[in-house]
This record gives structure tokens, C-alpha cells and sequence, in this order.
């Protein structure tokens, strides 16, 4: 295992450099480029660039930041031809780091517990235990692995919207017991009990995850891309980045603020019971038509 974990640390390490070395030279062309930029609420151009510099270069958690959240700039930057392609080469160290980190965050190895005075030991993600090894402990994987929104053709106009909503994913009763009996939480017994009542009642439940905030940017481009389409929907946490043509022409850009668009939340109506079923994981059960509609 120890053999394995310095292979996987010299990867990680490898990616991570890679990632550091161009997000720094992105940044410095935007801070210089002959580009035109928007943030909401930034008072000038320059103020603009900077924040969306900032925005792609924050991959690094804060002291009281949570681990599941990554920075939100809502902006466009319309910038030379070798500055998207700098963006392209973000995004590609993005995926290289995700392709050796991710399948690491369901590896776990048991440690030391932190917080335990006496012996007590913690199932720690070995991804994590990379990252400390590494001394980047406060890297935000959420924020490493997020793209850079690259548009294909200039917008001709750009309309953010955001929606309160969260990931509800349907698993099989085996497939949460399973979850269960890993688990060494505080009630992963009586869970176990629950789980097993369910046999020939509930053939699958929910795995629900926390609520958080989407932002989407609906945009319409000034030409189709090579797929025809004439308007997108893309990621909007991050500026949007797209090649300056010859016109200065900027497009008309919609804020949260400009169009009423407060946070909207979408309702899974009816579908799952109000309290959860267990104690270790958010998981739900189905109501009864549901389940009998779905099996």
C-alpha cells in the first residue's frame, strides 16, 4: 500500500505543478492583455480583470471556508486569441488532476483520529492524505477540477440565472446497506436494522445531497458553433471567456440584479417522505406511489 501511495503522491504532485505553473501565467496575461472585461459589481476595467484573474486562481480555501464550495464571479472576459488558448491549457491541467484525484476520494485508509485524545483512529479519504503529505491540505478540489467556461463565438448577449437545488440520486436497498456497513459512525447499527425491515417493502431509496447554489448563464452567440447552435446554456460560477473580435462590441450581459432573478428553488414535489430514514447518511425513502410506479 505504502508503495502505492509514492506513486500516487508523485502524480498528484506532477498535476498540481502543472495546474499551479498555468494558472499563473493565465493570470498574468489577463492583468495585461489588450482585453475587455465585466464583473457584477466592479467599478472599472481593471478592477474587473483582477477579480477574474482571482476567480480562476482560487483553488485554495480560506481559513473559514467549507471544503464543498468554491468561489462564484459572475463576469465575461473577452480577451486575445493566446489568452483562450492559455484558458484551454488550464482546463486541460484541470482534467489531468481530476483523472488521478478522483477515483482517490473512495480509496480510504485508516489514520490517527485528530480530534481523539486516546487511540482513536478516522477512515480518511487517501486523497486527502496526498494532499497533506504534499502540504496542500487546503487545496479545494471542487475549484481545482472546475472548468473555465470557453465560449465558441463571441455572445451577443448573456443572461445569468441562479437556482437553489440538489442532487437526488435513486440507489438500490443493497447498494445503501453496503454504504452502511462501512460505516463506523455513531448509529450505523440501528441504521443496519432499518435497512433490513425494508426487505419486500422498498426495493431503492434516495441518496439526497446538501442544497447549494447553481448559476447558469444563458447565452445566445453572434455565430452557431460547429454543432448549429445558436444559443448555450454553460456553468456560470466562473467568468466567461471567449476570443475578442475586430468590433468592441461587448454583449448586452443580464446580472442577477438587472433581471429579478433571485434565488429560485426547485422542488422535488411528492416524490420523497419529509424526514430522512436513516441516521449515518441523507438518505430518504420514496413514497409509496412512487416506489410501486418506479420498481
Amino acid at each position: 500500500m505504502e508503495s502505492d501511495i509514492d506513486a500516487i503522491r508523485a502524480s498528484v504532485a506532477a498535476a498540481l505543478r502543472l495546474l499551479d505553473r498555468r494558472l499563473d501565467r493565465l493570470a498574468g496575461e489577463i492583468a495585461h492583455c489588450d482585453g475587455r472585461f465585466s464583473v457584477w459589481g466592479a467599478a472599472s476595467q481593471q478592477e474587473a480583470a483582477r477579480r477574474i484573474a482571482d476567480a480562476y486562481n482560487a483553488i485554495t480555501l480560506g481559513t473559514q471556508e467549507p471544503a464543498n464550495k468554491s468561489v462564484v464571479c459572475l463576469g465575461i472576459a473577452a480577451v486575445p486569441a493566446h489568452v483562450v488558448a492559455l484558458a484551454a491549457a488550464v482546463n486541460d491541467a484541470k482534467a489531468r488532476l481530476r483523472a488521478v484525484c478522483a477515483p482517490l476520494q473512495s480509496l480510504r485508509k485508516r489514520v490517527p483520529a485528530r480530534r481523539m485524545a486516546r487511540g482513536g483512529t478516522e477512515a480518511v479519504p487517501v486523497v486527502r492524505l496526498v494532499l497533506r503529505s504534499l502540504g496542500r491540505s487546503d487545496l479545494n478540489l471542487l475549484a481545482a477540477y472546475r472548468r473555465i467556461p470557453i465560449l465558441p463565438a463571441p455572445p451577443t448577449r448573456v443572461h445569468y440565472t441562479r437556482a437553489r437545488t440538489r442532487s437526488v440520486y435513486r440507489k438500490k436497498v443493497a447498494e445503501i446497506a453496503l454504504m452502511v456497513e462501512r460505516s463506523d459512525k455513531p448509529g450505523a447499527g440501528a441504521d443496519r436494522a432499518r435497512l433490513a425491515a425494508l426487505a419486500g417493502v422498498d426495493s431503492h431509496l434516495a441518496l439526497v445531497r446538501d442544497w447549494y447554489e447553481n448559476v447558469r448563464a444563458n447565452v445566445w452567440l453572434e455565430t452557431p458553433d460547429e454543432r448549429g447552435r445558436s444559443r448555450l446554456q454553460v456553468a456560470g460560477e466562473l467568468p466567461l471567456m471567449y476570443t475578442a473580435g475586430r468590433s468592441p462590441r461587448s454583449p448586452a450581459v443580464a446580472f442577477p440584479d438587472d433581471n429579478g432573478g433571485g434565488v429560485q428553488r426547485r422542488q422535488r414535489a411528492g416524490r420523497l417522505h419529509a424526514s430522512r430514514y436513516l441516521a449515518t447518511l441523507p438518505v430518504y425513502r420514496y413514497r409509496g406511489e412512487v416506489r410501486e410506479r418506479r420498481s
